[in-house]
């Protein structure tokens, strides 16, 4: 594409936090319509038609030589099919399992074809409504629960139109909605819930392939409202019986039970197959028969068998026929050995091998022209279709894709003929497959598609996509080629290999070469967060002296995160807005400079390195938090809000996956458990689906995996004042009535205490009243304390032991508590921003330090070497070690923090805010020098011995090492004054800083981060601080605004003396220092011409502030 006109951007300017789109936003094609309400129904059935179950039916059929009545009428006598069919309560499931080639699939098929005539999907004038999905273990797009949902979805909404308004919420048809799986199944409830549907069949087949989530398809199966009619087939699977066993509505019908009904059912089959053969072969009636005797001999009951044994005598002459099929062994694994044989004897054994291989290890099916490609075959996509037939009936094609027959050839290959498909080891091969995959991606460059503009949208990039498509060949390559490196790196542990990560300077070759060109290519591919996912893997390898590959590779996170929600929209804006606004030391920023969209003549001023900020996650709506946390073992994060429970693994998913909380009914209190997997409701009487519940609330646990209630209890009291998940999942505590319960999380109570002992504020208060927790790293202890209380209440969930801390007077209402990692140590803040340790178990309280910043809430790192502080001040970082101010972030645009949480590993924090989540990068935030150069117009004051520097930043100074360039400390002024600094001074010998304002002055030691002030008739002029005296007191001098100088003692808050000018009433102090026990004053002339102190007949006078002399 020629860019007829060029446009040149002369400059560029953004702060630290923006987010930039460089250019025009191009409609490259103008034969679209203008949007309409169909356009909209359209892009959302769009949205979810990732497969047409219609067409996955037809081509089941078509694959299986077409659908034979005979093979599946008989089920429609069934004494469980007629009751499903008949009774609307007690036969709500019916559940169809046997072993794998029994015909569940086709039998499913046809008991759609029986049904569909009384549904919409027939005709708009029918009332009853159906919907259908084809699992498949081995294509990504049919094996998981969000696939299965949008199906079933899909064929809902093209039945009932007005169903798009249930698709028609605050997140339109964004396509990262269309992949969660909390929002698909709440839109399939509501759509389900819809009284105009009349009556649902919903039919799901091999439950067993979804291989993703299984458990929560389960669940809904389970649940789903009994006006929804469910057929649904698997194998012999235990896991799923039980599951079904506690569904009161389940009827199962194993085919194994109806061997009479099914065998009579395949020799129906066979005689069909071989009707077919006969016609085909122009065979005799007398071989005709023969064929029908064998197959009807060796069937078993076994669908699969019959098909593949007549489809390999298709290929047979009809000559080679009678003796060919003595040779097919009964058994669908002896059937399969035999095919293995035959293609280890053939001159093209190798060949058929390697496709073998490479389709039963690949994370999804191959296109033709991918397959083509990972294997360099030399042979076009015309002619692979008669090289999938040559691999023994193991694979067929789908369209221009390659399946497997049926999942049992796939366990076979994988179980049977590992030796034989692996000669160097499934890991070696793994490898290799990863080695392949990058060798592909070579051939990615810039702008692949030839869009030349960056502003042009992923949708028109689409539209406009060269022919033939650069990235058919190697989509899957992009997506998964960590996969493989991952599948590598597991099989070489468990076989107990070298330590060697093998790969590394493979992957960190590929990432310095090619990383922006393969964002480009997963941003066409539509397929972004793999990029994330990718990079977290290869980042988290322990890999040992590669010190220069992790700092790549985290650079290259960190790109990801920043840009990745401007790519995937406009996928050129890589080069755009990408390398112009990435920090100046990123190394793909150097790396990839070159590639800069040329439009631009001058770059940003930007910053050096990264912001702390990795991602913001800005909801529709301002939310009230509740609760956020860390899992314990992982950086998934869990938040409650008064809006919704939001579950989100922050370094491998761009968005959160979030729960509103009206899909629970009469919900008053949730807790969640910090891994996500459970969580508790209390849930008012109305809510309560209870029969005949007389109880005022009900405390119910959901297992979320599941997306069920695992246990209720009926709770006397209408009253709960907190209630709380232990990190380790293990027991849930409930504070409610006057007791505090303590229940296991599978249900049993373990133990309760009334709460008089505890909190006796707890039984009177009021239900609006709430109790905050905080558990010791080994769950053994729980602290909890109530807003406003000066109290804090310490259980031993093991023994009972209780303890309080003492009620001190000075200790104000507290706001927040932690316990210190690995310690019985409690450290909690009060509201006179006072931090206090508390030695529990030695019945131990001090103060630990007062800081000068306003804040609510505190997290100590894992590693016990830092702590922060949040609050209206933004985040305040600790040194543990030194009881000091490390450093003061505000965040941009925040009127303050109100949460903060430290992921396991000390790598991420998270802060929220009124209306947003901040997910911080805990070493950047550590180790960024913020200021490590100046600009000329700020204030800056250097000590006597010349080894500090204090700068005056407005709000806050900073304290540095002039010799080491490190901030030392850092101090909010506005919350300590409230107004501007006017004069900063240090003491003579030691580390004191004196900070005066109009009328106060602040003095800030800074050895034990402790703080003085001052309030007198001083004015804006110089001041003045001598070294700690013997008797450990310390002087103060400024001059006054009317004129003089006073003395203050800062320790005792006391004036000392005051000093005069001299005879000259025009002299004022134009400076004073303190020398030993010595004050100096320079008193100058105050005429506004004078140049210089020294020439305008100034007086140097000098007095002991003890003796006045």
């Amino acid at each position: 594409m020629e860019n007829p006109s060029s446009t040149a951007v002369q400059s560029l300017n953004a702060s630290g936090f923006s987010r930039v789109h460089v250019g025009n936003s191009y409609n490259i094609t103008h034969h679209h319509r203008s949007g309409s309400g169909q356009d909209g129904a359209k892009k959302y059935l769009d949205a979810l038609r990732s497969t047409n179950p219609r067409d996955d039916k037809a081509r089941i059929e078509q694959t299986n030589g077409g659908l034979l009545k005979d093979s599946y009428v008989w089920v429609l006598d069934s004494p469980e099919f007629i009751t499903w069919r008949d009774e609307s309560e007690s036969g709500r499931l019916l559940w169809i399992r046997g072993d794998p080639g029994k015909g569940k699939t086709m039998l499913l098929s046809g008991l759609i074809n029986e049904l569909q005539p009384s549904t919409r999907l027939e005709s708009p004038k029918n009332r009853n409504t159906i919907s259908y999905f084809f699992c498949q273990a081995t294509n990504s797009g049919l094996n998981n629960y969000a696939a299965i949902l949008k199906g079933l979805i899909y064929l809902l909404a093209i039945q009932h139109p007005a169903l798009v308004a249930h698709l028609d919420d605050k997140n339109g048809h964004d396509k990262d909605h269309w992949n969660s799986k909390v929002s698909l199944e709440g839109t399939f409830r509501k759509m389900v819930g819809d009284l105009a549907l009349g009556e649902i069949y919903l039919l799901v087949d091999a439950l067993d392939e979804c291989v993703e989530d299984l458990p929560l398809l389960l669940a809904l199966i389970s649940s789903t409202s009994s006006r929804a009619k469910w057929i649904v087939t698997s194998r012999n699977r235990c896991e799923i019986g039980e599951l079904f066993g506690e569904t009161s509505s389940k009827l199962a019908l194993s085919l194994e039970l109806h061997e009479t009904s099914v065998s009579e059912a395949v020799n129906n089959y066979i005689t069909y197959r071989t009707r077919q053969l006969a016609d085909r072969k122009k065979l005799k009636k007398s071989i005709v028969q023969k064929i029908h005797g064998y197959l009807s001999e060796h069937a078993h009951g076994t669908f699969l068998w019959v098909a593949l044994v007549c489809q390999r005598l298709e290929r047979c002459r009809a000559w080679e026929i009678p003796n060919q099929l003595l040779e097919f062994p009964q058994g669908l694994n002896q059937l399969y050995a035999q095919m293995m044989d035959q293609i280890r004897k053939s001159d093209s054994s190798d060949l058929y091998i390697r496709v073998l291989a490479l389709a039963s290890t690949v994370f999804r099916p191959l296109t033709f022209s991918e397959l083509i490609a990972m294997e360099n075959l030399n042979m076009d996509e015309e002619t692979l279709p008669d090289l999938i037939v040559e691999c023994g009936s193991f694979l067929t094609t789908k369209g221009k894709t390659v399946v497997f027959v049926h999942k049992s050839a796939k366990d076979f290959l994988l179980k049977e003929s590992g030796t034989l498909l692996f000669q160097s080891g499934l890991a070696h091969h793994q490898y290799d497959l990863f080695q392949r995959c990058i060798a592909m991606l070579q051939s990615l460059h810039q702008d692949i598609y030839g869009l030349v503009y960056p502003g042009v949208s992923l949708d028109e990039a689409l539209r406009n996509c060269p022919d033939p498509d650069p990235l058919e060949n190697m989509e899957y390559s992009c997506v998964f080629w960590a996969d493989h490196m991952q599948e590598a790196y597991k099989l070489s542990i468990q076989e107990e290999e070298n330590g060697n990560i093998p790969g590394i300077d493979t992957v960190h070759n590929f990432i310095n070469e090619k990383f922006l060109f393969w964002l480009e290519a997963l941003a066409l591919c539509q397929n972004l967060p793999a990029a994330l996912k990718a990079l977290a893997f290869v980042g988290n390898l322990p890999v040992q002296g590669q010190a220069s590959y992790k700092i790549l590779i985290e650079d290259a996170l960190r790109f990801s995160h920043y840009f990745c929600s401007i790519i995937e929209s406009y996928p050129l804006q890589i080069y755009a807005s990408g390398l112009l606004f990435s920090p100046n030391n990123s190394l793909i920023r150097r790396r990839f400079k070159q590639y800069t969209s040329e439009i631009f003549s001058e770059g940003p001023k930007v910053d050096d390195e990264w912001s702390p900020i990795r991602s913001i996650f800005e909801p529709q709506e301002p939310f009230d938090l509740e609760t956020m946390t860390f899992a314990p073992t992982s950086q998934m994060l869990v938040v409650t809000t008064d809006e919704s429970l939001t579950r989100w693994h922050v370094n491998q998913e761009p968005v959160p996956d979030v729960i509103q909380r009206n899909d629970f009914r009469g919900e008053e209190r949730i807790a969640p458990s910090s891994d996500g997997k459970w969580l508790a409701i209390i849930a008012s009487g109305s809510g309560s689906k209870t029969a005949q519940s007389s109880a005022e609330c009900e405390l119910q646990v959901h297992d979320l995996a599941l997306n069920r209630i695992a246990w209720r209890q009926e709770l006397d009291s209408p009253v709960v004042l907190g209630m709380t998940i232990a990190p380790d999942s293990q027991c849930l505590l409930v504070c409610h009535g006057s007791l505090f319960v303590i229940y296991d999380i599978s249900g049993g109570i373990r133990r309760r205490y009334p709460l008089e002992q505890a909190l006796p504020r707890l039984c009177s208060a009021p239900r609006s009243e709430k109790v905050y927790f905080s558990f010791s790293s080994d769950c053994s202890w729980v602290a909890f304390h109530m807003y406003a209380s000066t109290q804090i209440w310490v259980l031993n969930l093991r023994t009972g032991e209780q303890h309080k801390n003492a009620n001190w007077k000075d200790i104000l209402p507290i706001n927040d508590k932690k316990f210190i990692p690995s310690t019985y140590l409690l450290m909690f803040c009060d509201g006179g921003d006072n931090i206090y340790l508390w030695n529990v178990v030695e019945q131990k309280c001090e103060i630990w330090s007062h800081i000068e910043y306003s804040f609510s809430r505190l997290a100590i790192s894992q590693s016990d070497s830092w702590m922060l502080l949040c609050g209206k001040d933004g985040l305040v970082i600790c040194d543990r070690a030194y009881h000091r101010v490390r450093r003061v972030i505000g965040l941009p645009d925040l009127i303050g923090v109100e949460e903060i949480a430290i992921s396991f590993d000390d790598q991420i924090i998270a802060c929220a805010t009124l209306s947003e989540l901040w997910i911080l990068d805990a070493n950047t935030l550590l180790a960024d020098k913020p200021r490590t150069t100046r600009d000329a117009h700020e204030e800056f004051h250097i000590s006597d011995n010349g080894q500090l520097i204090a700068y005056n930043l407005g709000h806050s100074i900073e304290v540095w090492d002039a010799l080491a360039s490190d901030m030392l400390f850092s101090l909010a002024i506005d919350d300590v004054i409230h107004q501007s600094i006017r004069t900063i001074t240090f003491s003579p010998k030691d580390r004191y800083l004196l900070v005066g304002g109009l009328q106060l002055i602040l003095g800030w030691d800074l050895v034990d981060d402790s703080s003085q002030r001052v309030s007198g008739d001083f004015d804006s002029g110089p001041i003045a601080v001598s070294d700690k005296r013997r008797n450990g007191d310390r002087w103060v001098a400024a001059r006054r605004s009317m004129g003089g100088v006073s003395v203050w003692n800062i320790t005792t808050e006391k004036r000392t003396r005051n000093f005069r000018q001299p005879d000259n009433r025009s002299q004022e102090a134009a400076s004073i220092a303190f020398a030993d026990s010595q004050l100096g004053v320079l008193w100058c002339s105050t005429l506004s011409d004078q140049i210089s102190v020294l020439s305008c007949g100034s007086t140097l006078v000098f007095w002991d502030p003890e003796t006045k002399t």
